[in-house]
């Protein structure tokens, strides 16, 4: 297998994990909500926002990384770089003025491993050689 198909295959589980999440907070906002640690939304214009803002905007940004992995373009991946580093950056600056919480650890890991899994996957479909 080749560098770039390693990539590839490295972008596409992440976005085969993540454009689904996106669509759960879209059609299941609330479910998803419990395993983000937020108490369920009952009114209409929290609903709308969580479903548009939080699932619009996850299945946009892993869609873009899912076409850079397809035609080998990581301009298309930058937009999920950035979106897990500003998450990551989110929730230092949470630590920060907040305060430690219970769940801390338990939000920082999943974020720093698809967000190096992401810089590899990038960096591998972008390697000259394709052996």
């Amino acid at each position: 297998m080749t560098k770039r198909n390693i990539g590839r295959t490295l972008l596409g589980l992440l976005a085969a994990f993540f454009i689904p999440a996106g669509l759960m907070f879209m059609f299941a906002p609330n479910t998803m909500l419990a395993h983000v640690f937020i108490s369920p939304i009952e009114t209409a214009s929290g609903l709308s926002s969580v479903r548009a803002l939080w699932g619009g905007t996850a299945t946009a940004i892993w869609i873009s990384v899912l076409v850079g992995a397809f035609t080998l373009r990581k301009e298309y991946c930058l937009v999920g770089i950035l979106s897990l580093s500003l998450v990551l950056l989110g929730r230092l600056v949470s630590y920060i003025v907040d305060g430690s919480f219970s769940e801390l650890a338990v939000n920082l890991i999943p974020t720093v491993v698809a967000l190096s899994l992401l810089l590899v996957g990038t960096k591998l479909i972008s390697s000259q050689h394709s052996d």
